[in-house]
């Protein structure tokens, strides 16, 4: 695993993957090349023979910069991880510090996903919320950390920048309504915390690299993520009413969710338009 080797080792690698890139793009100028030739010299015999070569090293391009993308990652977070070691004394001060992290990140997570699906008391709800913005000021102060200790700072903020949007706390929607303000922003507050959760959850994602694939992985859910959206719009438009359970983009989105990733929409909202029925049909298959 790359994590586990040194930076100068991480850095010689980056130089031979690169060269072994630079290899792979003058062999396919050449194969393309001779294609075009054989084009214009109307000889045709070896064309595909060479298209079906040409094909195979625009592949194995393809899996070497994503590669060379994974290895440059893995350089840059093994350069700010050693310049974070030796700010806090040691190796094992700086284990035991990215574990609590692990462990706030986890107990905030749930204490979130406890107020959105379970709570119902609005003064529980302003605890978490203290709570929470306690974290977020302990992780904007790690992030704060990581960004001074880091070599290139575009890297930081195209790796961090999903870290520093969930750090910005959202307060209970239950509080705003209590205080008689933004009433309508209840809906959009609660969707707001939702998405914070979700991009917990992706944020989380990064650690698993080494044992599935992640790049797959998240496809699939942005796939997914469009569809419900998609799903939500097209249903609201066709068959939305005030007295049915999808009325309106929130329901809506419930329900797509729902016969996206269980089939079982019926209980929720049975389709009878045309338009309705094909979109249910293409979210669940």
């Amino acid at each position: 695993k790359y994590s586990n080797l040194s930076y100068d080792t991480l850095v010689n690698l980056e130089k031979e993957i690169n060269e072994e890139k630079n290899k792979l793009i003058d062999d396919l100028k050449k194969v393309k090349k001779s294609i075009y030739d054989d084009l214009e010299n109307n000889n045709a015999s070896n064309i595909e023979q060479k298209k079906s070569k040409a094909r195979i090293l625009k592949n194995r391009l393809d899996n070497t910069n994503n590669r060379l993308d994974y290895l440059k990652n893995q350089t840059e977070t093994k350069f700010m991880e050693d310049k974070f070691r030796k700010f806090l004394g040691s190796k094992k001060k700086y284990d035991i510090y990215e574990k609590f992290l692990m462990y706030v990140i986890i107990s905030i997570l749930g204490l979130i996903v406890f107020d959105l699906l379970i709570n119902k008391d609005n003064t529980i709800s302003l605890y978490i919320f203290y709570i929470d913005l306690a974290c977020c000021i302990y992780f904007l102060s790690d992030l704060t950390l990581r960004y001074r200790f880091s070599r290139n700072k575009k890297w930081f903020w195209d790796t961090y920048w999903l870290d520093i949007l969930t750090s910005i706390p959202v307060p209970p929607a239950g509080q705003i309504v209590r205080a008689g303000r933004f009433i309508r922003l209840l809906r959009l507050l609660r969707m707001t915390r939702i998405v914070r959760v979700f991009l917990f959850m992706w944020r989380g994602m990064e650690k698993l690299q080494d044992v599935i694939n992640v790049p797959l992985l998240k496809k699939s859910l942005k796939l997914a993520l469009t569809m419900v959206i998609i799903g939500a719009i097209v249903i609201t438009w066709a068959e939305g009413t005030s007295d049915n359970s999808v009325g309106n983009i929130f329901d809506s989105s419930w329900w797509s969710f729902i016969s996206i990733f269980t089939g079982a929409f019926g209980p929720i909202y049975n389709p009878s338009t045309a338009i309705g029925r094909v979109m249910t049909v293409i979210l669940v298959v």
